[in-house]
């Protein structure tokens, strides 16, 4: 017990390497020959098994819902959620500070790095409802306490807001980009993080004590890694136990391309690689993103679901996804580069974009004839211009694989047009 005190404590903060030299410390100072993986005694004995929930190797409250794993393999064949050994590191930790005590979680890292999916594993797998507010600079505080609005009647009533009901029904809350939110936000916050753990309503002149259920998380970026984050005071950190989560390494990348998306290994080690050598450059549209500013792990996910079926469908759709978004023609050309050099095949995007048997000119000549039969001039009148061919098969491959759309350019380029 002891020995995970210090650890929540004073390895939180640290990265892989520090927290190795840390943990030798403290083993060699509190431990001799103790098995740290063994479970604990289960709380309330024996006849509480359905109200705990085993995460190795500590046992944490069940909530309300049915407990999934998201670890085991779907019917698809595929996994959810991948335990790799730096997975295993962090959900230890994760479970140790859930087991401690009722203390506020803040997990801070890079991009991408499973902090949100983690804490939503370990709430699906103990059957916790889970709520997550994203932050920004224009976060109101009304949105997590409430507001007074008019309710079916038209009388004026308040309703809580989405943190006050999470206080009130024991959901666990993720606040997400902590260090984005206001300090009008973070100030009203202050009271729940105390060890009194009540929030003041001033509306309602009401006092809102948490469910026995209830945990805050919260997480972040590194605010000096990345643009636009401010720095949290050393005493409101304090408030939180503190985890900092690594980068994925990139052999963990690939088993988890295999296992979640049933990427071909080959294919898996290939993205990995492209990924490796685009992080080593950076891109001036994108300066403040570092190492993130071509590719990041949630990209490589994206691609990795495209099921490309040859190094030339995987090159391709590559390129759609980190090229097409960059402003700088020279920045399109090296990311180009990068592709066909590992792939060893050749983008040709005029037969991609622009050829006559390319998919965006049979899908808008099937649009023309059906505009035409409606009599829709608005549709007829298109012009296929390189532009909106373009436009239009970078919009096709993204609703194959529902994902979400952002069309950025200058008015009158056609972008509600192709969506048409």
């Amino acid at each position: 017990a002891i020995f995970e005190g210090f650890q929540l404590s004073f390895e939180g903060t640290l990265d892989a390497g520090s927290t190795k030299i840390m943990r030798k410390t403290l083993t060699k100072a509190l431990l001799k020959d103790e098995n740290l993986d063994h479970p604990g005694r289960k709380p309330g004995g024996k006849n509480s098994s359905s109200n705990f929930v085993l995460v190795q190797p500590f046992w944490i409250k069940a909530g309300p819902l049915e407990p999934v794993d998201w670890s085991e393999i779907g019917p698809d064949g595929k996994s959810k959620f991948i335990l790799t050994p730096s997975v295993l590191a962090n959900l230890r930790r994760l479970s140790c500070t859930l087991a401690a005590g009722p203390w506020p979680v803040l997990l801070e890292g890079p991009t991408s790095s499973g902090k949100t999916t983690m804490v939503e594993y370990v709430a699906a797998r103990c059957g916790h409802p889970v709520v997550r507010i994203n932050n920004h600079e224009h976060t109101d505080v009304q949105e997590y306490t409430g507001s007074f609005a008019t309710d079916h009647n038209g009388a004026l009533s308040f309703r809580d807001g989405i943190l006050v009901q999470a206080l009130r029904q024991g959901h666990w809350v993720i606040l997400d980009e902590l260090n984005l939110a206001p300090s009008e936000v973070l100030e009203a916050l202050n009271r729940l993080l105390d060890d009194n753990r009540e929030l003041y309503l001033a509306e309602t002149n009401e006092t809102v004590k948490p469910h026995p259920n209830f945990r805050l998380f919260a997480t972040q970026n590194p605010s000096g890694a990345y643009g636009g984050r401010k720095p949290l005071s050393r005493a409101f950190r304090n408030r939180f136990v503190e985890l900092h989560v690594d980068d994925i390494p990139s052999e963990e990348m690939v088993k988890i391309l295999e296992k979640r998306c049933g990427c071909p290994p080959s294919h898996a080690k290939l993205l990995v690689k492209i990924m490796v050598d685009l992080r080593h450059r950076r891109s001036k549209s994108n300066v403040f993103l570092g190492k993130d500013s071509f590719i990041t792990p949630r990209d490589l996910l994206r691609w990795a679901e495209r099921h490309s079926g040859s190094k030339q469908d995987l090159a391709e759709h590559g390129y759609m996804l980190l090229a097409e978004r960059l402003r700088e023609e020279s920045e399109k050309r090296m990311v180009r580069d990068v592709l066909q050099e590992h792939t060893k095949v050749t983008i040709d995007l005029d037969r991609l974009y622009y050829g006559e048997a390319s998919e965006a000119r049979q899908l808008l000549a099937k649009a023309l004839n059906e505009a035409e039969r409606q009599h829709n001039s608005l549709i007829a009148s298109i012009a296929p211009t390189k532009s909106l061919l373009r436009l239009i098969h970078l919009v096709l491959s993204c609703i194959r694989q529902k994902e979400p759309v952002l069309l950025v350019g200058e008015t009158g380029c056609g972008k509600t047009t192709v969506v048409q």
